[in-house]
């Protein structure tokens, strides 16, 4: 769903209107994301030329318009030297992507370069540096997401509760729907169930927070879990993955493994190795995610230990308080990184649709002054700083609005579950 503008919007949204109009002689200003007086002007101009209403607000007739016109152009061929509003779409769809981190300048210097390289390496496509037909296909196909073919386009997460089964049978548990992602604080299923007794809770790590864990450890059994993962990827997604954690990593060669890659994790190139784990995380089945949070969950608990890094209790009481729904803009800042807390936030993440996230995570950039979009909403409500970035509580309350009534309960019940 497209954001709509008016003066006074700020963010990547702008910044693609202001190429859309620039590229269509209706803008000569700098794109620079703010919709300003001289943006306004070109909208309503763009407007009355297309038969449309005169308002100088951009909605879904306005948008629609913009891009159709967009599609019905022949983009030029772009080399290194090339300047302009065509250089800029570039430079912002490759950005949009991960392959670049530079200013949306319209400027075709080495850096654009490398980044394409990186790109058309990444995609199959012939390795030139220049950006052609092909390429400019391949840069304009949505952005992340083609590549997800073995998981189904809705996950079903299956929480343990009281209420649906009041009596602690045995065969209460089994007979539910199998579970896609159990997450830790599920563990009353093991007081109830004695199969399961043998299986600890999967844990709620990203592969953000496994890299980093990795990068300082090593330790055998992590490189095990990561082994484990590695057999469960399609050779296609690990070689785009390393294509893409080289450029992330400023690397001359790419890693063979997930070992390799991990293992390199670092403090100077986090933010953008980080987006390429977020795309390696979101074309894994969530069959394999899961396995790869209870192996790793396994492995780290210890030989010979009697308890799990986590193990929350459940009140034995047959009857449940009514549900207190929390907003993410309270949730966030009493964040401390609870286990509870992050599978709530990958709850809803997963929940949420791609697009509704990318357009959140770009605001999130944009109020937090960073250069590299945000990779999950564990990373946002870790990074959250109220008083150095004030615009970042708008960006949470606009994905507020974006929650329905059911995504608004189950967040709230997985939050305040102990």
């Amino acid at each position: 769903m497209d954001s709509i503008l008016r003066q006074g919007s700020k963010g990547s949204d702008v910044v693609e209107l202001q190429q859309l109009l620039q590229g269509k002689g209706f803008y000569s200003g700098s794109i620079d994301g703010d919709f300003g007086a001289g943006t306004t002007n070109a909208v309503l101009k763009f407007q009355q030329a297309n038969g449309l209403v005169a308002d100088g607000i951009v909605g879904s007739s306005s948008w629609a318009k913009l891009r159709a016109a967009s599609t019905a152009q022949t983009l030029p061929t772009l080399l290194p030297g090339s300047k302009g509003s065509a250089v800029a779409q570039a430079q912002q769809l490759l950005k949009d992507k991960g392959y670049y981190q530079g200013r949306i300048d319209g400027d075709f210097g080495v850096g654009t370069r490398d980044a394409i390289v990186a790109f058309q390496r990444a995609n199959g496509l012939t390795v030139d540096g220049k950006v052609g037909e092909q390429t400019w296909k391949k840069l304009q196909a949505p952005a992340i997401a083609v590549a997800t073919p073995t998981p189904p386009t809705t996950i079903e997460i299956v929480r343990p509760s009281p209420s649906p089964a009041p009596s602690p049978a045995p065969s209460a548990t089994p007979s539910s729907t199998p579970s896609i992602f159990v997450p830790t604080d599920g563990t009353p299923i093991a007081t109830t169930d004695p199969t399961s007794s043998s299986t600890p809770p999967a844990s709620a790590i990203s592969l953000a927070d496994a890299a980093n864990s990795y990068s300082r450890g090593r330790l055998p059994n992590q490189t095990a879990a990561l082994n484990n993962l590695q057999a469960n990827i399609t050779p296609e997604i690990l070689q785009q993955f390393f294509q893409r954690w080289q450029t992330a990593s400023g690397l001359a060669t790419t890693a063979t493994s997930l070992q390799d890659a991990l293992s390199g994790y670092n403090l100077a190139q986090m933010l953008n190795q980080n987006l390429a784990l977020q795309w390696l995380q979101g074309q894994i089945s969530s069959q394999a995610l899961a396995k790869f949070r209870q192996d790793w969950s396994n492995l780290n608990s210890g030989i010979g230990t009697t308890t799990t890094p986590f193990t929350p209790s459940q009140p034995s009481g047959t009857s449940n308080p009514p549900l207190q729904l929390i907003n993410l803009s309270d949730a966030v800042k009493v964040f401390k990184r609870s286990a509870n807390q992050i599978t709530a936030l990958e709850n809803l993440q997963n929940a949420l649709p791609a697009l509704t996230m990318q357009q959140f995570f770009q605001r999130w950039s944009v109020a937090s002054g960073q250069n590299a979009i945000a990779i999950s909403l564990v990373d946002v409500f870790q990074d959250y700083d109220s008083q150095q970035f004030p615009s970042q509580i708008t960006a949470i309350q606009w994905l507020e609005k974006e929650l329905t009534t059911a995504n608004l309960e189950q967040f709230s019940r997985d939050w305040q579950t102990i």
